[in-house]
């Protein structure tokens, strides 16, 4: 009895031949269906590079100027403060500006005035003027929508 080794394909085969089996088989190995040895997963590669598969964010202005917003409707998202809050205007830790009270929205550009603790106020007490885009809300005027009813 001997013994062979033969790959087909990416599978191992091991065969074993005798005289017997020879002999009624006319010379032909027998191959058994048991495979030597065969990965037991497939290996995944790691993918490095996202470039072109990151999903849009969708930045920028939300409302044109002179639109009517609601309270809590979002004016802008930004990744950094390309546009300032002004007037009834709120801020998140994300830099999206909503509106806080309902109103018509009005773009401008205006003179930044810092704080003291903000990197920029040495540019303006040097003397440097900065003009930034600031979004405000004018808010529509409160109405008496209720009337005082007499007691009779």
């Amino acid at each position: 009895m001997s013994s062979h080794i033969f790959n087909i394909g990416s599978r191992v085969f091991s065969c074993f031949t005798s005289s017997a089996s020879s002999s009624l088989r006319q010379g032909f190995p027998v191959l058994s269906t048991v495979p030597a040895r065969a990965a037991s997963k497939k290996s995944g590669g790691a993918i490095r590079n996202k470039i072109g598969r990151t999903k849009p964010k969708y930045r920028g202005l939300k409302a044109t100027d002179g639109a009517f917003v609601h309270k809590g409707d979002v004016l802008a998202t930004q990744f950094e403060l390309k546009y300032y809050p002004g007037e009834n205007v709120s801020i998140d830790a994300s830099n999206t500006l909503r509106a806080a009270y309902d109103g018509v929205v009005v773009y401008s550009t205006e003179v930044l005035n810092p704080y003291p603790d903000s990197p920029l106020y040495e540019h303006v007490q040097n003397g440097s003027f900065l003009q930034r885009r600031f979004l405000n809300i004018i808010p529509t005027p409160l109405h008496g929508k209720f009337r005082l009813v007499s007691e009779t």
